[in-house]
């Protein structure tokens, strides 16, 4: 546990931020049409630079778990209200019977949390959705989590919403 802590350390002081397709740091999603401009970058630029988004995070997180065969799953969390989609991606992982929610990426949310199931995850995440969202009305049922395999390219947003979206539903 002491390595994986290490690795969360380094990981949660990175800032939250995208690079365009043409390398330009964006602080904020809505900067810059983060839609169409982002591009997933690949693991080696994610780690070296001081910005990322929670699915780049998450693949850095991926590749420390799988490395050291730990269990895990990288989640891929949305909920579509207002014509919009609300997403957040993290990583889970089981170890000595607990389920941990390690997150770097959600500035209120940082740590590495333990939980005896996982379906206590997805409820916890559930309950503090609204912090994620900027609103405090909206539907728990329609928040949805999928299991996703590392795409091979990301080009888009859209992209990526397609690849979760028609990965495994979990809960």
């Amino acid at each position: 546990m002491e390595e994986i802590e290490e690795f969360y350390n380094k990981l949660k002081d990175k800032k939250y931020g995208w690079h365009d397709k043409n390398n330009k740091l964006h602080r904020k999603l809505r900067d810059g049409n983060f839609t169409k401009n982002f591009k997933m970058k690949k693991l080696k630029d994610i780690e070296e630079r001081h910005h990322a988004i929670c699915w780049e995070m998450c693949e850095l997180e991926r590749d420390f778990f799988k490395k050291r065969k730990i269990k895990h799953k990288v989640i891929f969390m949305v909920s579509r209200e207002d014509k919009k989609y609300y997403c957040h991606t993290f990583l889970v992982f089981y170890l000595d019977g607990y389920w941990y929610y390690f997150e770097a990426s959600w500035d209120r949310m940082k740590g590495v949390h333990k939980y005896k199931k996982l379906e206590d995850i997805f409820e916890y995440l559930k309950d503090n959705f609204s912090d994620f969202m900027k609103k405090d009305d909206y539907d728990r049922s329609k928040i949805s989590f999928y299991e996703y395999r590392r795409p091979l390219f990301v080009k888009s947003c859209n992209m990526f919403y397609f690849h979760c979206m028609h990965s495994k539903k979990v809960y």
